[in-house]
């Protein structure tokens, strides 16, 4: 576009000199002829052919120039051959008057005609600036438009973010409101029972039995509000990994001691996998893994047995597996069960569901630790959870007896 626009100068350039060029040419040719020939023969009536010529090319100075010294010519050239004519010069010197009237009129009428065209001229150009200036400005419109639509998406996505995070802890407080009154009502009830049967002797098997019950129901308060705090700090990002060497039967050991009460109780047999392994990660949080594993394991079957191994993947990472013989997990809760306070339908007449959020930070300490969850259930064949750990997590592989294992979780 830039190069149109110089050849179009150049050219309009090129016409304006040729036109400049040819009036001047013009008027001297007609000088001349004027000058060689009789004065009865009128040339000057043709001196206004220099002047058109000058005027197309839009040059004032020109016009004027040649038109004061055609009308000098004009009436230089009768003073020089009107003595050479005996009578009637009267007539001769009219046509000359008339002719550089003619032209006086001509150039003055060509003047203001070039005058109006340089005031068009320069309307057009401030036209032209300002449109420039229109556009610019409409540019910058559209750029804050666009700048402002930017935002407006930033905007909406981080109202959606507060939305997400608000409806999340809209949920938590409805649980909280609904699953913290349960305990705290059956501690009261279950302190003011012990209470009224203390001093009754033969009451001692069933202060025992409140005992228990209400040192349960504290744990599961104690475990819910330490749950809300995990998330919490997930949330606000001030959970770290604090990682150390330890071998992981004996964190296993570890976690399976905590519950193995419970698993009798049950009537369930809580057993493991035949190697060892030695890990470098965080230890607490693998084991809050583990242990709410092996927890839910326990809670939602009846019968059958709970094992817990692991095994080494071809790539280096590792596996550790919590199987359980319970009714299995529906398909439709499979995809909702890392959700934040979803429950899965209720599988047991009497079960508690829980708080909703055991498998939800255990995901999050899974993959905070370069790992993940994953889970595969088949109704009224048992559930299979593994924690997935990559291979930078591994310190020392090697097989050992089964005896070894066994020995250490019994």
């Amino acid at each position: 576009m830039e190069a149109g626009k110089i050849s179009d100068t150049k050219l309009s350039r090129f016409i304006v000199s040729f036109a400049g060029t040819l009036a001047i040419t013009l008027a001297v040719l007609e000088i001349l002829f004027d000058w060689g020939t009789r004065i009865d023969l009128n040339v000057s009536v043709l001196y206004g052919l220099p002047l058109i010529v000058a005027a197309a090319a839009r040059r004032r100075r020109l016009l004027w120039i040649l038109a004061f010294i055609l009308i000098f010519m004009t009436f230089a050239v009768y003073m020089a051959q009107a003595p050479a004519v005996a009578s009637s010069r009267t007539p001769y010197l009219l046509d000359r008057v008339l002719a550089a009237t003619s032209l006086l009129l001509s150039v003055m009428i060509f003047d203001a005609w070039l005058r109006l065209l340089e005031v068009r001229d320069a309307q057009s150009r401030a036209i032209g600036q300002q449109n420039a200036r229109l556009e610019a400005i409409n540019l910058e419109v559209l750029a804050h438009k666009e700048e402002i639509s930017r935002k407006n998406k930033e905007l909406e996505f981080h109202r959606r973010e507060i939305e997400e995070i608000s409806h999340r802890k809209t949920q938590m407080m409805a649980s909280i409101s609904h699953d913290v009154r349960a305990p705290i009502q059956a501690i009261t009830f279950m302190a003011e029972v012990i209470r009224r049967h203390a001093e009754k002797t033969d009451q001692g098997e069933r202060i025992s039995t409140l005992a228990r019950r209400l040192q349960a129901s504290a744990i599961s308060v104690a475990g819910f509000l330490t749950e809300v705090i995990d998330l919490a700090s997930f949330d606000m990002g001030r959970t770290t990994v604090n990682n150390c060497e330890f071998e992981l039967s004996e964190l296993i050991t570890q976690q399976c001691d905590r519950v193995r009460p419970f698993a009798e109780s049950k009537g369930l047999d809580l057993v493991g996998g035949p190697c060892s392994l030695r890990l470098c990660t965080d230890r607490v949080k693998l084991g809050r893994i583990i242990g709410n594993l092996v927890g839910n394991a326990i809670k939602f079957t009846s019968t059958g047995r709970v094992t817990v191994d692991y095994e080494q993947n071809g790539d280096g990472s590792i596996g550790i597996r919590v199987s359980d013989t319970g009714p299995g997990i529906h398909p439709d809760d499979l995809r909702r069960i890392f959700s934040e306070f979803d429950q899965a339908d209720q599988l047991q007449p009497g079960l508690e569901s829980g708080w909703g959020l055991g498998l939800t930070i255990s995901r999050r300490m899974a993959r905070l630790l370069g790992g993940d969850i994953q889970v595969r259930s088949q109704l009224e064949h048992g559930s299979v959870f593994t924690v997935c750990l990559p291979k930078s997590s591994v310190v020392a592989y090697e097989e050992c007896a089964v005896d070894t294992l066994i020995d250490r979780l019994s």
